[in-house]
């Protein structure tokens, strides 16, 4: 019975690390208008995992210990990653399913929170289920993508093809803009229409990277440690005063919660509020 309570307080106290930081990153997180373009505009994952975005993701995962997140295939609206050497499915390598839940919860949270783009995540495949790495299929909302896929010049060429002006050479434009479907064929769809109607092409922001320094990351993974290693000594000590009712209560309710970061959200709120 010890060893089973002794498993779960080390598993709460790194995913708690773990949310800490991720919590913290993605609060403080603003990523350039020009840098979340260059992302979305990736053709391939080759040009993908080139962009700055990507490799500043890249770095904050592998810093926080979510794995090594690569691109896996990249659409105008979804992008499937993946995930290598994650601590995540060790951590519940007793489980026979998918259990990334906090990786496919981090990628909604930087989507949404910090690119200002609605998302559904989803965890396709996973090593707990005998993959040699984890999968998550990222599913944009398509107006938050092409508000930043397409520019001001974009914006020109939409307009100079629905008046029936000559465009001129727009190769790559006007592949980029018959790849998200306004266009077909060299005139506009009626997706085309309804965004040139809408005018969503965001301005620019002065932002500047580095967007997050990753070094207060590690500054803050590190006291999360502290803090874990120090309730897991506690509750060591007490082990046999544990009340089961009390830890079973716990665990049902940690597995109805979407995410750990509602387990740690009061306590990240109060942190993030007094950093600022």
């Amino acid at each position: 019975m010890q060893d089973g309570i002794a498993r779960i307080i080390y598993v709460f106290g790194e995913l708690t690390k773990m949310e800490a930081a991720i919590s913290t990153v993605i609060a403080k997180s603003r990523v350039p208008t020009k840098e979340i373009r260059a992302l979305l505009r990736s053709e391939n994952r080759i040009q993908m995992e080139r962009t700055p975005l990507f490799q500043y993701m890249r770095d904050f995962f592998r810093d926080i210990e979510l794995g090594d997140l690569r691109c896996m295939r990249v659409a105008p609206f979804e992008i499937v990653f993946g995930v290598f050497n994650s601590k995540i499915p060790r951590l519940f390598s007793d489980v026979n399913g998918k259990t990334c839940y906090i990786t496919a919860d981090t990628l909604k949270m930087f989507f949404e929170k910090d690119l200002d783009i609605v998302a559904d995540v989803e965890e396709t495949m996973c090593v707990n289920e005998g993959a040699d790495h984890c999968e998550f299929l990222v599913r944009m909302n398509p107006p938050d993508v092409l508000k930043y896929v397409i520019d001001s010049e974009d914006m020109d060429v939409l307009r100079a093809l629905k008046e029936g002006r000559d465009v001129g050479e727009q190769g790559f434009r006007m592949r980029t803009l018959e790849r998200y479907g306004l266009i077909e064929g060299g005139s506009l769809t009626i997706l085309g229409e309804k965004f040139l109607e809408l005018d969503l092409a965001p301005s620019t922001g002065a932002v500047e990277r580095p967007w997050k320094k990753l070094s207060e990351v590690s500054e803050i993974t590190a006291s999360a440690k502290s803090f874990a290693e120090a309730f897991s000594r506690s509750i060591d000590e007490e082990v046999e005063e544990v009340d089961e009712d009390l830890l079973v209560n716990i665990v049902e309710e940690t597995e109805k919660s979407k995410s750990f970061a509602e387990l740690v959200a009061k306590f990240m709120k109060k942190e993030v509020k007094e950093d600022e």
